[in-house]
């Protein structure tokens, strides 16, 4: 099932390669990528500068100046609405269990299938 409205994303990621790629995976898959950011004070810097929040965050874990540890509990805090899935190679079970800690919407490790990509964003976005 299709959601009628446009469902929002921002990116952060550290590699510029990966954000570019992911945004173009997102807009085909029927997504509108809102901003992307290299680190999580990037993103938290750009955030209240948008007409409205992203309906989800695709949020690396390892990246220089704030990391998404940091970068999630500060938008939990903050915007409490917006959905976050983790992004990241770490998927160990330490990992993910920090990211449930945090309040994380979902996890997904890069390595993952466009399937289980789309799997995430649904179940993110529809709190399942």
């Amino acid at each position: 099932m299709e959601n009628a409205k446009l469902n929002t994303i921002a990116i952060i990621d550290d590699h510029l390669m990966l954000r570019q790629a992911m945004s173009l995976r997102l807009t085909l898959l029927g997504y509108k990528v809102v901003l992307d950011a290299e680190n999580g004070k990037d993103f938290l810097e750009q955030l209240p500068k948008l007409p409205a929040p992203p309906d989800v965050v695709l949020l690396d874990i390892n990246m220089p100046v704030m990391d998404g540890f940091e970068t999630a509990a500060n938008l939990k805090k903050d915007w409490p609405q917006i959905k976050i899935v983790f992004f990241s190679m770490h998927n160990s079970k330490a990992f993910i269990s920090k990211a449930k800690q945090i309040g994380a919407d979902g996890f997904l490790s890069k390595d993952a299938t466009v399937d289980q990509l789309k799997k995430a964003l649904v179940v993110a976005l529809e709190g399942r």
